[in-house]
């Protein structure tokens, strides 16, 4: 499959919407060996480029599971993005009815026993452009009043947002059976594992089914505009990002668990092709 950043590939050629795929290295570093799920962003950028495969692949959103196997994690990945166009839109039954505008599912087997607290969602971009004025403000006011528990990180050589997936997944089925310890609701998740403590007596056990599913209704992927919030505006976080994708990536420590899937569209080329 081409890569994303082959020069030999035309970008009016690609779809309006689509993914690339990283597959992470083999052989990555061992449990112990591994750097602290709360490294700080200066801390991620040789790890993260020392656990990912040369060659992202180019992959359909919106369409047909995409498999996947590492040294952590095997299963499967459904991508969902809402197009903008609302006839287009109106096609996909995952959003009919629904106001998120991406989701995604990820079903499959952990190949390796995982604290709760050590199994993190990561998004690493570099540098990107430091807003100012009321933009500055309502980004930190949406991550502080609807995403309180993701961890932003604006370092000079790089700029995170992670979070453990236990608070960050919407839905977490264990064998089939429900969610983890019986919770009623997705509330009464995210208070028990607010705790620290709880997080860490609790595991991902290997051989056992898990499905999550992800999603938000803040930015989209197509238009990468943040919206949604009445009295807020918009704001085009293609430009901020210069260029780079949102990405979907669970990682232990430095390593990559699963595959990192970004997600680009037209209006994220518009303002350059760079790979987070």
């Amino acid at each position: 499959m081409p890569s994303v950043l082959d020069d030999a590939v035309d970008l009016a050629s690609l779809p309006r919407l689509f993914a690339t795929m990283s597959m992470p290295a083999v052989g990555n570093a061992t449990v112990d060996e591994m750097p602290a799920s709360n490294a700080t962003a200066e801390e991620m950028p040789a790890a993260a480029n020392a656990t990912e495969a040369d060659g992202p692949e180019i992959v359909d959103v919106n369409g047909r599971a995409v498999p996947i196997d590492t040294e952590f994690f095997t299963g499967e990945i459904l991508m969902h993005v809402k197009p903008s166009d609302e006839e287009e839109a109106a096609s996909l039954a995952y959003f009919t009815g629904r106001k998120r505008l991406v989701g995604i599912e990820l079903r499959g087997t952990f190949k390796r026993r995982i604290s709760f607290d050590d199994l993190t969602f990561a998004n690493v971009w570099r540098p990107v452009l430091n807003p100012g004025g009321w933009q500055r403000r309502t980004i930190l006011f949406v991550l502080s009043k609807f995403l309180p528990h993701l961890r932003l990180e604006l370092g000079e050589s790089q700029t995170s947002i992670s979070a453990p997936v236990c608070l960050d997944a919407k839905r977490i089925i264990v064998g089939g059976l429900g969610e983890p310890m019986g919770f009623s609701s997705l509330s009464a998740r995210k208070r028990h594992f607010r705790n620290e403590d709880n997080r860490k007596s609790c595991h991902y056990e290997p051989g056992t089914e898990y499905y999550f599913e992800f999603y938000q209704h803040a930015v989209s992927f197509d238009t990468y505009k943040l919206s949604g919030f009445v009295g807020l505006g918009q704001i085009s976080l293609a430009k901020i990002l210069r260029g780079q994708p949102f990405q979907f990536c669970l990682r232990l420590g430095s390593n990559l668990v699963t595959p990192k899937f970004s997600f680009y569209s037209k209006e994220l080329l518009r303002h350059g092709t760079g790979v987070a």
